[in-house]
């Protein structure tokens, strides 16, 4: 196949690294230029946790909306500072974090918005030398599922 184009210079540029499948649900490893060691994650669900707060971390892509919490909301005159977010600091390279691979399959992940509460961008599985665009999580999660069936038959 052709060349593929993995934008290395992306800040939010992940590596996923599925290990183990069962059941429709996968377990695996996450990459990211900030961390050294891997993040594990044991199903899809907190896969989609780990990363998004992951990207609010960095905050890249910002978020063009807030989430509704149950959280008690401060009332008028109370003093509402802003928390202070530490800049995170690249530890490896994106070379280095590509370099890794998911004993089932491996996809690179470059998110390049979250509007509308939900993510838009780009997956590429590493193994087909595949990539296509998606508009949501649940895209996501779709090409995630179909990419896996293949590999199961």
């Amino acid at each position: 196949m052709g060349q593929l184009k993995i934008n290395i210079a992306a800040p939010n540029l992940i590596n996923i690294c599925i290990d183990y499948l069962s059941n429709g649900e996968y377990s695996g490893r996450i990459y990211h230029k900030y961390m050294v060691e891997p993040m594990s994650f044991s199903e899809s669900g907190q896969m989609i946790s780990i990363l998004d707060k992951f990207f609010d971390e960095i905050n890249y892509p910002q978020a063009s909306t807030k989430y509704r919490t149950f959280q008690r909301k401060k009332k008028r005159g109370e003093s509402v500072s802003a928390p202070h977010r530490e800049e995170k600091k690249q530890v490896q390279s994106a070379e280095n974090i590509l370099q890794y691979r998911g004993k089932k399959a491996t996809f690179v992940l470059h998110v390049q918005f979250r509007q509308n509460s939900t993510w838009q961008g780009k997956l590429t599985w590493l193994e087909e030398e595949d990539e296509e665009m998606f508009s949501s999580v649940l895209e996501f999660l779709k090409l995630l599922d179909s990419a896996l069936l293949m590999e199961e038959t």
